[in-house]
């Protein structure tokens, strides 16, 4: 589980260096246009937000309001997205299509690697306490799919497009439907 404090809130720049490195696609052109594509926008303004509340814990929320016109700006560059600072997300955190919608409910905790491909919700059907709702490294959400804990969703999980996931899945699977089933 992730502290609070200097490394673990540093960290989340290494983080952002490596997700950013992934949205160029390793062509070095790209960094020329990045920071104009949504994508980039989301994942920098949760990195940051993020980094403020392990910095400074609890009290980050009131905090919130001297950075709030940077938050704007890069509102602004990005799109509307509610990924709660309070969500502990994994190195390489990838957001495809943001402008479809992304909500990530602050007790979420999600493994490295996942992928949102626009529209998703990670959030609750009634209240949920941290390591209630987990996803596992290496998820890949749908366009349109959501996770409602609490749920377990095991590593190298794919939901499909508009599936809504309401029971934990293992491990190495493909889950489709509504409400999401394993697929054989």
């Amino acid at each position: 589980m992730e502290q609070s404090g200097c490394r673990p809130a540093l960290g989340q720049f290494r983080f952002l260096a490596h997700e950013l490195r992934l949205l160029t696609h390793g062509k070095s052109s790209r960094w020329l246009v990045l920071f104009f594509e949504p994508s980039a926008g989301v994942i920098i303004s949760y990195r940051l937000d993020r980094c403020g509340y392990l910095l400074c814990g609890q009290i980050w929320t009131g905090l919130r309001v001297l950075f709030l016109p940077g938050f704007w700006f890069l509102r602004l560059l990005s799109c509307r997205h509610e990924i709660c600072f309070k969500a502990a997300i994994g190195r390489g955190l990838q957001v495809w299509h943001p402008t479809l919608g992304v909500v990530v409910h602050g007790d979420a905790m999600v493994g490295k690697d996942c992928i949102l491909y626009g529209g998703n919700s990670i959030g609750c059907r009634r209240g949920v306490r941290r390591g209630e709702l987990v996803l596992g490294d290496n998820v890949t959400l749908g366009i349109n799919a959501c996770v409602l804990g609490p749920v377990r969703i095991g590593n190298r999980v794919t939901i499909g497009a508009g599936a809504v996931v309401v029971s934990s899945l293992a491990d190495d699977v493909v889950a489709v439907g509504v409400p999401a089933r394993p697929q054989a």
